[in-house]
């Protein structure tokens, strides 16, 4: 994988890891042909596929933020034929109406509240006792 779209990647991972979701597969096909983006394909286990990418010049937190916003996409369109809760990761002050949002607040890579706008995590740092895990 490419540096730049794994640096961008790798912390909403972790919190895939943390929540205990199964993380897709990744392979290298650059399916945007842009050189001002970086792009890959993320696969499911039922073999469905979606395209993550990046733009090169942003900034860590936004290609933090955008990243998890498509793997986010990725881990909900996952759950969708499962008895898994749709909602990942899930808002710990609405636990079941919506999922966080994946956003740039205060200069980091934050998972929010998309009510009340409040910061619940950084991405990459989400706290298993906030999910009920651990």
């Amino acid at each position: 994988m490419d540096p730049v779209l794994s640096e961008s990647v790798e912390p909403v991972l972790r919190d895939l890891a943390r929540t205990q979701v199964d993380a897709p597969r990744f392979d290298d096909h650059d399916w945007i042909g842009d050189r001002e983006y970086v792009s890959c394909m993320m696969w499911s286990a039922d073999g469905s596929g979606s395209g993550l990418s990046v733009r090169r010049a942003a900034s860590r937190e936004e290609r933090v933020a955008h990243a998890a916003d498509q793997v986010q996409e990725w881990a909900i369109e996952n759950r969708l034929w499962t008895s898994a809760p749709t909602n990942w990761p899930p808002c710990p002050i609405h636990p079941a109406s919506h999922p966080l949002r994946a956003s740039v607040a205060a200069s980091n890579a934050a998972w929010v509240c998309p009510i009340d706008h409040s910061v619940v995590a950084l991405i990459g740092e989400i706290r298993e006792d906030l999910f009920g895990i651990g």
